[in-house]
């Protein structure tokens, strides 16, 4: 579900496994910045909790990831909303 979104407009195609890699490492490749943001945008919270769940990439490590890369272009107040408590 994840890959179908995040990959929608792009050529380059990005495996949900190394999305979870990058969000767990703090990792940003250029090549993949549309897939990246698309999951910070497009995704709905929900498909966003489980793909972390069955990652097991922490609310922390997450929360890190989308305050270093991509809050200031794409910010997403339901997302931070969601993410309020991790500290």
């Amino acid at each position: 579900m994840i890959e179908t979104t995040i990959n929608a407009q792009t050529i380059n195609y990005l495996k949900e496994e190394e999305l979870a890699r990058m969000l767990k490492n703090t990792e940003f490749d250029e090549k993949y910045i549309v897939q990246i943001f698309n999951f910070f945008t497009d995704v709905p919270l929900q498909d966003i909790a489980r793909f972390t769940m069955r990652y097991q990439i922490s609310d922390g490590a997450l929360l890190r990831y989308y305050e270093t890369f991509v809050k200031e272009l794409y910010p997403n107040p339901e997302l931070e909303e969601m993410l309020a408590d991790v500290g």
